[in-house]
């Protein structure tokens, strides 16, 4: 895929959703200044957010794109890519905003936010794309594996105070559930 073609994708989807992030990123800055001090609150809103924003990516939410991007000579494997890099920026960007929050309202925490959090959110959110193209009770376990691994990453990086363990863990789980998700959209592929 050209870098073209790519940015367009990202662009289109990310102009379909703009009221999504804005939401979302208005909810991270509200939540961040009542929040209490502690990464566990981003930590589980921004990936929360993340997981709504992957569930938005569902074919039939926005049919013209899906008919563009089907008509498109791409691959499934390069659709994943586009289409996950969407939900990710939107939850790395409430992530941020999180944190920019913190840091105005003098809370030490912030810095913390932008190194805990965003391992967390990417995964959760990676994971979740995959309930995109499921129905029924497999939707609902791949919800359910998104949240498993948001508590994964708060086990490792709060409870236990491990976070070279949480950032291994979180890439772990972004590799395999990329490589799902692309798998699923490549048996679509027609090529």
């Amino acid at each position: 895929m050209t870098g073209r073609a790519f940015a367009g994708m990202l662009q289109a989807r990310l102009y379909v959703s703009r009221r999504l992030v804005a939401y979302s990123c208005g909810c991270a800055v509200l939540v961040a200044l009542a929040a209490p001090a502690g990464v566990t609150t981003p930590l589980f809103l921004c990936s929360l957010l993340g997981i709504v924003m992957a569930l938005d990516q569902t074919p039939g939410r926005h049919r013209h794109l899906d008919r563009c991007e089907q008509s498109a000579p791409l691959f499934g494997r390069e659709l994943a890519r586009a289409k996950a890099l969407v939900p990710c920026i939107a939850a790395l960007l409430a992530t941020v905003l999180f944190a920019c929050t913190q840091f105005a309202r003098g809370s030490p925490d912030g810095l913390d936010t932008l190194v805990v959090v965003p391992p967390a959110v990417v995964a959760c959110t990676l994971t979740a794309l995959s309930a995109t193209t499921r129905r029924g009770a497999t939707r609902a376990l791949y919800v359910l594996l998104a949240c498993a691994a948001i508590g994964g990453a708060y086990a490792l990086a709060v409870i236990a105070d491990k976070f070279l363990a949480e950032l291994a863990f979180c890439i772990i789980v972004a590799f395999f559930a990329l490589r799902q998700y692309g798998e699923t959209l490549a048996r679509f592929d027609p090529i």
